[in-house]
């Protein structure tokens, strides 16, 4: 991305801004033209602020409303002037300021303002002096900036608008990156630790000469489910549907949990919603066989269902 400090960007202009009036200011009789010297005021209250203050490209609504409302008064003021002193060639800086105004206007993100300054403009050297003042007193050129401002205008709300989706998508990709690295981290630390009961129970079985006590084969049973689990069941497995799981294996039902990608792209939030409706169902539940389940590419996310040996309606049947 090329930047370009905003000073660099306005000096160009402000000096134009600046230099407009010179011609005129140094026609003789300057002081006595008030008129003039009112819309040089005016003309300088607005385009400083508008090309120099505020920061962002945005100027505020009610500095763009203002700098309409002296695109009305200037050609006003000018008019009168040139009538009262019959010298049409002073104030010939009025048609480009209020054009340098207008444009700014317009590239400052306020192209309704900018364009209705320039209607007025239009209008008022029209109907002053005849429908070739369009040409000769360059209200051609005038139109020209203007809508150069406004296809500025719009290429910055166009840019705006994609950096504000690349920073949306860029942070909801960071946020996923994180997500997946904290389920990650907390698959590795839960596997460490049923690694860490595992191995002392096998060691401890291997050097045991005597058959297993009915305890030991249950414990044994439980903790290769549990890795079982860990290995088919990947991100389904939050603290809360582990310790359901558990409560239903020590109940003697037949949990398989099965993750196939179908909550991959949701986030913690959405994820925890839908495992705490999912546990909620299956409190009911206290005997048979409980598979949960997230498949791939289906309109829903998790399906849960609970069957009883003989019982042909099952317990719980929900897709979430």
């Amino acid at each position: 991305m090329i930047s370009v400090r905003r000073w660099a960007a306005t000096l160009i202009p402000f000096v134009y801004l600046v230099y407009l009036p010179v011609q005129s200011v140094l026609l003789p009789g300057f002081s006595s033209r008030t008129s003039e010297i009112l819309a040089l005021l005016i003309y300088f209250l607005v385009g400083i602020p508008t090309l120099l203050l505020f920061r962002g490209i945005r100027i505020p609504i009610w500095l763009a409303a203002i700098n309409l409302i002296a695109a009305v008064l200037i050609p006003w003021l000018i008019i009168n002037q040139r009538v009262a002193v019959g010298n049409t060639d002073i104030g010939a800086w009025e048609v480009m300021g209020i054009t340098v105004v207008m444009t700014a206007t317009a590239v400052r993100q306020h192209p309704w303002f900018a364009v209705l300054g320039l209607v007025s403009l239009i209008a008022q050297e029209v109907y002053s002096y005849g429908a070739l003042s369009f040409l000769t007193h360059g209200l051609a050129g005038a139109t020209v900036f203007v809508m150069a401002g406004l296809g500025v205008s719009r290429g910055i709300r166009t840019a705006n608008t994609a950096s504000d989706k690349f920073r949306e998508q860029e942070a909801a990709s960071l946020a996923g990156i994180a997500a997946l690295e904290a389920t990650e981290t907390a698959r590795t630390e839960r596997l460490q630790q049923i690694l860490s009961s595992a191995v002392p129970m096998l060691n401890e079985i291997a050097k045991s000469a005597e058959p297993l006590n009915s305890e030991t084969k249950e414990q044994t049973k439980l903790l290769e489910l549990s890795l079982r689990d860990e290995i088919r069941g990947r991100g389904l497995l939050t603290p809360e549907l582990r310790t359901e799981v558990e409560r239903l294996r020590r109940l003697g039902c037949e949990v398989a949990v099965l993750d196939e990608g179908g909550l991959d792209d949701i986030s913690k939030a959405e994820l925890d919603s839908v495992l705490s409706k999912a546990i909620s169902e299956l409190k009911i539940v206290t005997t048979g066989r409980v598979t949960i389940r997230s498949p791939k590419a289906e309109s829903f996310k998790l399906t849960v269902v609970a069957t009883i040996p003989g019982v042909a309606k099952p317990v719980v049947n929900i897709k979430l």
